[in-house]
């Protein structure tokens, strides 16, 4: 009987992270290279994040001067391990992570890969935190977001090596290019 649960929850372990990959997301916008797919659950949103890179991956959420204000959520894969980390732009050109800040790292359920030179990451992210570092991802309208990737190497103060700004609607998925 004990082998049994023991077993039972050694799968569970093993198989949870790759939680994030079974999902049939409800959202696709492609870029060059990177693609952001997106469920929203109630007061979660499930992101997958994926770019023809060996480096790092990110999302911005309500970016407001270049980098600046952004909810920034970056991950790597490194040997097999995933990486994700919740970090606030705390400057036009860079970033800190929320809790060198003094805040916490709000990611749920971090799952990563990297294969054939293409980094995928997903996790679940509350729609609003209540941290001083996040800020709410708006279910019913419209935020802008910047997607990035970098150039081949798994450190977060890497520059990218693409960037682009969009307006997206989380509900219905419609999206545009701003820059």
């Amino acid at each position: 009987m004990k082998k049994n649960i023991m077993m039972t929850v050694l799968v569970l372990c093993l198989t949870l992270p790759l939680a994030g990959f079974a999902m049939d997301y409800q959202h696709r916008l492609e870029a060059k290279d990177i693609i952001f797919s997106w469920t929203l659950e109630g007061d979660l949103i499930h992101v997958q994040l994926s770019a023809k890179t060996e480096g790092w991956v990110g999302i911005g959420f309500d970016p407001e001067d270049a980098m600046a204000g952004a909810n920034i959520i970056i991950g790597a894969v490194k040997d097999g391990q995933v990486k994700i980390e919740d970090h606030f732009g705390d400057r036009k050109r860079g970033h800190s992570s929320d809790e060198e800040l003094g805040g916490k790292n709000d990611v749920q359920n971090p799952a990563g890969t990297e294969d054939k030179g293409m980094t995928t990451i997903s996790f679940t992210y509350p729609l609003n935190s209540g941290n001083k570092y996040d800020k709410p991802v708006p279910a019913d309208g419209t935020g802008k977001i910047m997607l990035a990737y970098g150039a081949g190497k798994d450190s977060f103060k890497n520059r990218h090596a693409y960037h682009v700004l969009y307006e997206v609607n989380f509900k219905t998925g419609e999206s545009k290019k701003i820059k």
